[in-house]
């Protein structure tokens, strides 16, 4: 004998809504670290130019890489007169695929187009990887 069970769609709905909330806020938080890393390593880069710029590094080569239009600049380095380089911020762990936050995103809009009060558990079940 075959059981069916539902799953009440307003209370999945409200689960993924929450679960779509976290994510906004960690790729908000996320994209702040990067900018802020990337204004930090612009600063490191103009110490490093200065120091260079001051004798106190020397170049011990160059290279110009004409398909990236990149220069490339290697230096002899006392490590007491180098700054400390900036940390790139890491993905927190409970970040989504880019593929599966958009799908979470169709999910949430899909379930609140239907005026189904509950969903088949084959749904909770394809739905369960993001609670």
């Amino acid at each position: 004998m075959a059981t069916t069970i539902k799953v009440d769609r307003l209370v999945l709905l409200q689960a993924l809504t929450a679960k779509l909330a976290e994510q906004d806020q960690l790729r908000a938080e996320y994209a702040k670290a990067e900018e802020k890393y990337k204004k930090a390593t612009e600063t490191f880069a103009n110490k490093i130019m200065t120091l260079v710029k001051g004798g106190k590094l020397e170049v011990a080569n160059t290279n110009y890489r004409s398909w990236r239009d990149e220069l490339e600049i290697t230096i002899k380095v006392d490590k007491g007169v180098m700054p400390t380089e900036p940390e790139q911020p890491k993905r927190p762990d409970a970040w989504l695929h880019d593929s599966d936050y958009e799908e979470l995103r169709k999910t949430i809009k899909l379930l609140g187009m239907t005026a189904d009060p509950s969903v088949p558990a084959s749904v909770y079940k394809n739905v369960s990887q993001w609670l």
